[in-house]
């Protein structure tokens, strides 16, 4: 939209990490290590990734998915116009360690923000494209039997959007890679939508803000949820906003003495002692986000601050908000570690036009970087994840979009045409889904201690594996396909109930622990024994297929379609349950803290969370390690 898009196409590193600061055990999960990105990491294209063909008989029907959009810039002129104002102060102080690191600080700074006026804040980076044009192309390649036949009986694809730019964007993306892969063979057939999110390629894209963007009333267009949808919001906006156990243990993270520290290590290097040590000490050595840095009533239009060479008439989000502040030295950190994080989404914007370099004010500072994202980590965590013991209203908000993914597999059993849904959204859409669903990572909630006096009480890494890097990556995405049969069952007496299987970040894993697959160690199960397990809808159907499989035992398929016949494999790869017997070789450890509640700890003992990772391997691939860690009931 802003700028021409180059596909890339390369294979991140992703290994698990270890480590930080001496109070705080590591991540259980790191996207890259040493680069701490939490959310912001970009997103990891798997390597060489083997799907499970379905059991015998079998073939497909339906797929959907909901993904976060891709790599952006930064969402609004904040931390940078923040970092330029007290750079400002420091620079008539005498406050930068020499006029070298002035320069250069001042100049990182200002190529970002011009590259964020030129891409538009908030708006798809070049990776942001590539990403989910990728994700395009092999969704069309894993359901292409499905596609192919669609494209003879007149099947059609529904596009949604929540409405904002990025997200309707994220879906262009997606849409050109799966034409490409399919020749455009249904390029043409998309279902109409009944609420456009804008004309030429957005205009196949339905704005359904409702399943997609249920965390604020103000929808992304400016208009306002009504009923059901509107008080779901109006209900979490409340209690985030206001409980005191969210609230107090985010300070308590944010004020431990690592967070000084690590700012203090990162800030040295740029700015003199004495500058760092003013900072916040009076209101000389604060700053806002104004035009002249000092405080002021929103009113005051006059000082709205807005990037250099930016069209606000075009593009809101270059001016800043004006209340955002810096007044300690650990929210200069923070801001400097934003501008880090959000920088490694910007490859393709940092060019000749304007280049920036943040890696160099982290180099050796691998752990105040991880310290950084821990507190990142903390606050999504207990605002749009599991959150704490004893309640579920953080997440209980992405019920809506989970009833979606039911009610179009059930629209497209009872004949409807639709054979694909693709919905792009938010990491706030994400989040509370994940945990919804008690995803990998999203299974554990923190003590429900309202005062906390020690890091036990609070969300912490070396007993929760909640990382935004893992749970919620730019563009992450979460997809099920949906398989059949011909014929009657005789154990029903009626039509075969259709079998689901799920792929998180597009890796194939199993449900929660508390729903039953078709057969031990499988990855799909009946959509109404996801019914009964998610969605706590009784059924009397027996989870479990007992005829021939055709498939626990066997190899997988890899990047295609998995419908072969009768449940057959072709290819190489491991299986789901060759993938078990190997992690379970690798040993799991205990997960279980005092005082916390494991959100998959309903129905049995034990739950498996799948810990993936990619990493580097021979012959120019990636590798895909799938760890089954034991988490005992607490």
């Amino acid at each position: 939209m802003h700028s021409k898009r180059l596909l890339t196409g390369t294979c991140a590193i992703a290994l698990i990490a270890a480590g930080t600061a001496a109070s705080f055990v590591g991540t259980a999960q790191a996207a890259e290590t040493g680069h701490y990105y939490s959310s912001k990491q970009p997103y990891v294209t798997p390597g060489s990734t083997v799907y499970s063909a379905a059991p015998a008989g079998y073939h497909p029907i339906y797929t959907e998915s909901v993904a976060r959009h891709g790599s952006r810039g930064l969402s609004s002129y904040k931390y940078d116009a923040l970092l330029l104002n007290m750079a400002r102060t420091a620079s008539e102080e005498g406050g930068f360690v020499s006029e070298s690191v002035r320069d250069t600080f001042i100049s990182n700074v200002n190529a970002l923000v011009a590259a964020n006026v030129d891409n538009g804040y908030g708006m798809l980076t070049g990776q942001g494209a590539d990403q989910h044009y990728g994700i395009g192309e092999r969704a069309y390649r894993r359901n292409s039997s499905l596609f192919s036949q669609a494209a003879s009986d007149g099947g059609t694809i529904s596009y949604q959007s929540s409405g904002e730019a990025r997200a309707t964007e994220s879906g262009e993306n997606f849409a050109k890679g799966f034409n490409a892969a399919s020749a455009n063979g249904l390029a043409n057939s998309t279902v109409t939508p009944l609420a456009p999110a804008g004309s030429g390629a957005a205009s196949i894209f339905d704005k359904t803000p409702n399943t997609l963007y249920f965390h604020k009333v103000d929808n992304p267009d400016g208009s306002q949820k009504t009923g059901v949808a509107a008080q779901i919001a109006q209900e979490y906006g409340d209690f985030v906003n206001n409980d005191a156990t969210i609230a107090n243990a985010e300070d308590y993270i944010k004020g431990l003495p690592q967070s000084t520290t690590s700012a203090q290590n990162l800030l040295s290097g740029i700015f003199t002692q004495d500058f760092i040590d003013s900072i916040g000490t009076d209101s000389s050595h604060k700053w806002y986000n104004t035009t002249d840095g000092k405080k002021h009533d929103a009113t005051q239009t006059e000082y709205l601050n807005c990037a250099a060479n930016a069209d606000p008439t075009v593009d809101a989000d270059a001016c800043g908000e004006m209340s955002k502040s810096i007044k300690s030295p650990v929210d200069a950190a923070m801001d400097l570690y934003n501008l880090y994080i959000i920088a490694a989404d910007m490859s393709n914007e940092n060019n000749s036009a304007h280049s920036f370099d943040f890696n160099t004010y982290f180099k050796g500072h691998e752990n105040d970087a991880a310290w950084f994202a821990y507190i990142l980590d903390s606050e999504d965590f207990y605002e749009k994840g599991p959150s704490y013991s004893g309640q579920s209203s953080t997440y209980s908000i992405a019920q809506p979009l989970l009833d979606d993914f039911f009610s179009t597999i059930d629209n497209r059993l009872s004949g409807g045409s639709t054979v694909a849904t693709f919905r792009f959204a938010h990491a706030e859409t994400i989040m509370p889904f994940a945990a919804l669903l008690k995803l990998p990572g999203s299974t554990t909630q923190a003590p429900a201690v309202e005062n906390p006096q020690n890091e036990s009480d609070v969300f912490n890494y070396a007993s929760n594996d909640w990382r935004g890097e893992s749970v919620t990556p730019m563009a992450a995405n979460v997809q099920w396909d949906v398989y059949t049969k011909s014929g009657i069952d005789p154990v029903t007496a009626k039509a075969y109930t259709p079998i689901v299987r799920m792929l998180y970040n597009e890796q194939e894993i199993q449900f929660n622990s508390s729903c039953t697959p078709v057969s031990a160690k499988s990855t799909w199960y009946k959509e109404s024994e996801l019914k009964r397990c998610l969605s706590g809808i009784s059924t009397e159907e027996s989870p479990l297929i007992t005829a021939d499989t055709g498939n626990d035992s066997g190899t997988g398929r890899t990047d295609t379609d998995t419908s072969g016949a009768a449940g057959g494999n072709t290819g190489n790869g491991a299986s789901a349950n060759q993938s078990s017997k190997a992690s379970d070789k690798a040993g799991g450890a205990s997960n279980t803290v005092s005082g916390t509640k494991t959100l998959a700890s309903t129905g049995t003992d034990t739950s498996s969370a799948l810990l993936i990772a990619s990493v580097s391997a021979a012959f120019g691939g990636c590798v895909l390690l799938i760890a089954r860690r034991s988490l005992q009931r607490p």
